[in-house]
């Protein structure tokens, strides 16, 4: 099975009009939320990701800066940048947060940076279709959810 089987990339969602609560990519390192930009106005073109509980972004643009995030509460009127690869797993098949520990294992990351090394663009980065295409193991919900917890307990 390919992540791409259970899972939409970048959903879209209907933008808040007053107010966004933005998460830019160095608003997050490693998992951890550094902070969140409330704006009313001057909100930047790159705030398109309407974000929910439960959403994986993971940064497309320098990713062995680990600007992950695993959104684990709603927002409020939350919008990410699109520097950001938004995934949003099918629950039914996967557990959302471990596809995000699956996604930002340390040998992912270095694969992600290798490819972003070798992109024409201004900054090195990578599309959606690598996470796309990537094969994704035969792990039952049970299992997934035991192991989310183990590491929940770890840290």
């Amino acid at each position: 099975m390919f992540i791409k089987d259970f899972v939409l990339f970048n959903p879209k969602g209907k933008k808040p009009t007053d107010y966004v609560n933005y998460i830019d990519t160095s608003s997050v390192e490693d998992g951890k939320l550094l902070g969140i930009q409330y704006l009313t106005d001057n909100i930047p073109s790159r705030a398109q990701r309407v974000i929910e509980e439960g959403d994986i972004l993971i940064s497309s643009v320098r990713p062995i800066l680990k600007h992950n995030y695993y959104v684990s509460q709603t927002i409020e009127n939350g919008i990410a940048s699109t520097g950001f690869i938004q995934i949003r797993a099918d629950r039914s098949k996967v557990i959302p947060q471990y596809l995000y520990y699956f996604l930002t294992e340390e040998n992912k990351v270095r694969m992600y940076q290798t490819i972003a090394e070798t992109s024409q663009s201004t900054f090195p980065s990578f599309n959606k279709d690598v996470i796309e295409n990537m094969a994704f193991p035969d792990v039952s919900l049970a299992e997934q959810q035991h192991i989310v917890d183990s590491i929940r307990n770890v840290a």
